[in-house]
């Protein structure tokens, strides 16, 4: 066993407050207390440094046809280091489509032998095996997968394109199951290519087909859609992430050629992050190279930013924007690990939860190149990385590859709701 003395614990408010923590694998014991124990085999001073959870990011695109274990090694490296402890795996080009228990076994073991990080995974309906693509699907939800992804049109030739009228036949066939699906794409019936309003006019059109089914959507750059989702999210079980990448460009003019269009004339999306009013931010990140000809709906971020994006997000939002650090450690941890079924293992600071530690330092200063070359000095360092109490990241050098595959613990919480926005 290991235990952290003088560490400072964020709360609910802006306070901290000063404990020891007492874990192995899972954090045993939290208290202001001394802590005694027969069987301590290293005792570590914080020195009244700050504990945060692991980051839990719902959603990356790293499994491509070429290189996907170099890529899962690459990648869930260069996120650990950046105090990134848990992924959930959405692949858009996947050429062993998550389709059947033995998709699951397939990729279990790929994510084990390489990934430097715990990873759970996103199955696939398949229509093509109509009339039992919903019992397989609900197969794979029964043996933890996080959830099921919609792509609408399917950039994959591997994954047949749901119609809405398959994807409303699919909500009912499985409805008692409170399954979570994802929901990423266009009204490409309508529209020849991507565009915001395109992705709005799918959504809307998924919304009027729901059955109360849990829908999350990975990835909202369009302030109309926004705000559309946050009137409706009290009447219907949706939940959205906002890609970090874009906030970079919002708020420090990071620049990666992305398009969004987050400000309106009230500039109002500052208030929706100080207010809790945001669910989840993501990386979006996705190997390159995409295929060519993909639509934009289905290009993701550079892994270059993992290293950094967790401490930008306290650096900007908390330190320099005052936004409660609670509410950060929501969009970035615990929502997340909640989405995905993970919660309470993943995604907070607890007994009984694993030892998923970022060790970080306010006092210091990290500089940051960015990819587009810009410089930035972020307040505070990441100083190190535990993952299911083993030290990860120290000095920035990275542990050998001990990542786990991780299986859904509990389903999303139906509302059972009375009225419906339609």
């Amino acid at each position: 066993m290991k235990l952290f003395t003088n560490v400072s614990l964020p709360t609910s408010s802006a306070a901290f407050k000063r404990v020891n923590v007492l874990f192995n694998e899972t954090i045993i014991k939290i208290s202001s207390d001394d802590i005694q124990s027969d069987e301590l085999s290293e005792v570590i001073d914080l020195k009244g440094k700050i504990l945060l959870p692991g980051a839990v990011d719902a959603h990356s695109h790293i499994i491509t046809e070429k290189d996907a274990e170099k890529n899962l090694a690459h990648i869930t490296k260069s996120a650990l280091l950046g105090g990134w402890t848990s992924f959930a795996e959405l692949s858009y080009f996947n050429p062993k489509p998550i389709f059947h228990l033995e998709d699951i076994r397939y990729w279990q073991e790929l994510i084990e032998r390489n990934s430097f990080l715990d990873m759970a995974l996103w199955g696939n309906v398949n229509i093509a095996s109509y009339p039992y693509h919903a019992e397989a699907a609900q197969q794979l939800w029964s043996q933890g997968i996080v959830g099921l992804a919609l792509l609408y049109p399917s950039p994959n030739q591997h994954i047949p394109t749901l119609s809405f009228s398959e994807i409303m036949d699919l909500f009912l066939d499985i409805y008692e199951s409170d399954t979570l699906f994802a929901f990423q794409g266009y009204d490409f019936e309508e529209d020849q290519e991507f565009s915001f309003q395109s992705q709005d006019n799918a959504i809307k059109k998924l919304l009027r087909r729901i059955q109360e089914n849990p829908i999350h959507i990975p990835y909202i750059s369009y302030f109309p859609t926004l705000e559309f989702l946050n009137g409706i999210y009290k009447r219907t079980d949706i939940s959205y992430a906002l890609n970090i990448a874009d906030l970079m460009k919002f708020f420090s003019g990071i620049d990666l050629g992305q398009e969004i269009e987050l400000d309106d004339p009230e500039h109002q999306l500052f208030d929706l992050l100080r207010t809790n009013k945001i669910y989840m931010l993501s990386n979006n990140v996705e190997s390159l190279p995409v295929p060519e000809q993909v639509s934009l709906a289905f290009r993701g971020t550079t892994e270059k930013l993992l290293p950094y994006s967790y401490l930008w997000t306290l650096s900007e939002l908390w330190k320099k924007r005052k936004i409660p650090l609670a509410t950060v450690i929501k969009m970035t941890s615990e929502n997340s690990a909640k989405r995905l079924g993970l919660y309470p293992t993943k995604g907070c600071i607890a007994a009984g939860s694993d030892a998923d530690f970022v060790i970080y330092n306010p006092e210091k200063e990290t500089l940051f190149k960015a990819p587009d070359g810009s410089m930035h000095k972020l307040e505070g360092s990441i100083e190190e990385v535990y993952l299911r109490g083993n030290r990860v990241v120290q000095k920035g050098k990275v542990a050998p590859a001990s990542g786990s595959f991780l299986f859904r613990k509990n389903s999303p919480k139906r509302r059972h709701n009375t009225t419906s926005w339609i």
